[in-house]
């Protein structure tokens, strides 16, 4: 039987591994374009998550998150979600941002 080509990588954890160990990956870091955007992104990445804003914001996130875990069952969620979805006050606003964008 001949051999069958894939067009695409399965994604698996161990893909996700193996991809970020290519030699093309290697090669692109030694550029020192590549490099320097590296260390750039996770410097501002660093920067944007130690900022007193985002970590508040990331608390009330988590925290609501968690009271709605314990107070609502999943299918609640969804009905809300739906009645958030079909909200013409927020359609609105999505329709403005997606806009701006």
């Amino acid at each position: 039987m001949p051999p069958v080509e894939q067009n695409t990588v399965p994604f698996t954890v161990s893909a996700a591994k193996s991809l970020s160990e290519l030699k093309t990956v290697g090669k692109a870091r030694e550029l020192p374009v590549v490099s320097d955007l590296e260390k750039m992104t996770t410097t501002f990445a660093n920067q944007i998550s130690e900022n007193a804003h985002v970590q508040s914001a990331k608390q009330m996130v988590e925290d609501g998150m968690k009271s709605i875990v314990e107070t609502e069952t999943f299918n609640n969620l969804q009905g809300k979600v739906q009645e958030l979805n079909e909200n013409p006050r927020v359609q609105q606003t999505l329709t403005t941002v997606k806009s701006a964008v």
